[in-house]
């Protein structure tokens, strides 16, 4: 997912826009994730130089109202 591709989706609305933007941005960067991060589901996954790891294909979030609001 780019945030420049949603960005354009949400083009007609800037406030949505910046909202979905800081939202990504808290889900892929926070260094407090393991504070409202649940992973639910991996997959094995081999990497293009052949190594074998974990992926995240679906996680739950929880968020204060205040944050959501």
């Amino acid at each position: 997912l780019s945030v420049a591709l949603s960005g354009a989706v949400l083009s007609r609305c800037p406030a949505c826009a910046r909202n979905f933007a800081n939202l990504y941005c808290n889900n892929i960067c926070s260094p407090d994730q393991s504070l409202f991060t649940n992973v639910t589901r991996v997959v094995n996954h081999t990497t293009v130089l052949g190594t074998p790891e974990l992926a995240v294909v679906e996680y739950q979030c929880f968020y204060q109202q205040d944050f959501a609001d």
